[in-house]
């Protein structure tokens, strides 16, 4: 493993590259401290992971926020076209219109969202891995 100065998140990536690389040759004992290892540095980003979570809800709550906001300005004001009050769908299409920005940090966030729940189901899913190879060299 490196040094304890690296993020944990590739200390994990190095662990299964690891794991990846000499898994038929590991020893239980070996599977064992790489699986407590990958254990440990999963626990060490889930404050990364719970961030990643919470940016997305955040952003998408302000995205919510400001749609009805600008919905609502939009239905308080005239088409200089026609002279008529805009409708729901006018009202909607141009807000959405506005908030082009926001709505692509939303789309960032919800990547980011999406990675950490992947990478913490594939890591739970090695861990299993690891399990299975300890207690298939323990018979």
């Amino acid at each position: 493993m490196s040094s304890n100065n690296t993020h944990p998140f590739y200390q994990l990536s190095e662990l299964i590259d690891e794991y990846s690389n000499n898994k038929d040759n590991m020893t239980v004992e070996e599977l064992q401290d790489l699986r407590e290892n990958i254990s440990l540095n999963l626990f060490y980003i889930s404050s990364d992971a719970a961030q990643a979570i919470a940016n997305y809800d955040a952003k998408d709550y302000k995205r919510k926020r400001l749609q009805a906001e600008r919905e609502n300005y939009y239905r308080n004001d005239t088409d200089v076209k026609t002279g008529k009050i805009y409708t729901v769908a006018d009202s909607e299409r141009l807000a959405r219109l506005d908030l082009k920005e926001v709505e692509e940090e939303v789309v960032e966030a919800l990547r980011q969202k999406e990675r950490v729940r992947i990478i913490i189901t594939a890591v739970q899913q090695i861990l299993n891995a690891i399990s299975s190879r300890i207690s298939q060299l323990n018979k």
